[in-house]
């Protein structure tokens, strides 16, 4: 049996010093590129192109956009990190997902969402986003799959335990959910054995977390 497939195989361009608009400071980065590889057996043979680049932060780890490098300004609104995007617009598109969406869930995701991230928002952001991503009409899987060469692996590993907290807020989750999350992992192109990893992490005694 012939296996393949592609992948995503990081690179530096290279490294300095940039104003982090999450840290607020003068921090070192590194600007990354993601090539795309064609694989068998899981080796990755060809390049197939470039699939992203972003700088991360060494120190908070938050990926940005890389005009970022050549600009000072520490705009919150303009640089804010890639991945602090990716959760507040997941966690929204998770939302919509059945078609409703309640003050009680949204009074969780929001605590979720501030809890995450860096920087906290208001109902009144959440409900302007909410408006913003339906007007999207764009499914979580297919946000993921068009942000994930823009993250590094900590971003991703934040979505998803952002994700397993909005599952998990009522107190249980159920396969539907389980399904979803691991339907954004595979858009992050995170390894099954990866999630694993960070669902274990994520059901230690001192989390609300249970599985049907």
């Amino acid at each position: 049996m012939i296996i393949f497939g592609t992948t995503g195989i990081k690179s530096t361009v290279k490294s300095g010093h940039f104003n982090c608009p999450q840290c607020e400071q003068n921090k070192p980065y590194r600007h990354r590129k993601v090539t795309q590889f064609f694989t068998l057996y899981f080796i990755p043979l060809i390049p197939l192109g470039n699939k992203g680049e972003y700088v991360e932060c060494g120190s908070c780890k938050g990926t940005f956009v890389t005009r970022i490098i050549d600009n000072p300004s520490t705009n919150r609104d303009e640089f804010m990190s890639i991945y602090q995007k990716a959760i507040r617009h997941s966690m929204v598109m998770m939302m919509l997902a059945d078609g409703e969406i309640d003050q009680n869930e949204k009074v969780q995701v929001l605590s979720i969402i501030n809890k995450f991230g860096h920087n906290d928002i208001a109902m009144s952001d959440l409900d302007n986003l909410i408006t913003e991503v339906k007007n999207e009409n764009q499914d979580v899987t297919t946000y993921l799959k068009r942000v994930a060469p823009s993250l590094n692996e900590h971003g991703k590993e934040i979505i998803i335990k952002c994700a397993i907290s909005v599952a998990a807020s009522d107190g249980n989750v159920d396969q539907s959910e389980l399904d979803m999350i691991a339907k954004m992992s595979q858009a992050l192109d995170m390894s099954a054995s990866h999630l694993k990893g960070i669902i274990n992490e994520m059901t230690q005694p001192d989390t609300s977390f249970s599985q049907n």
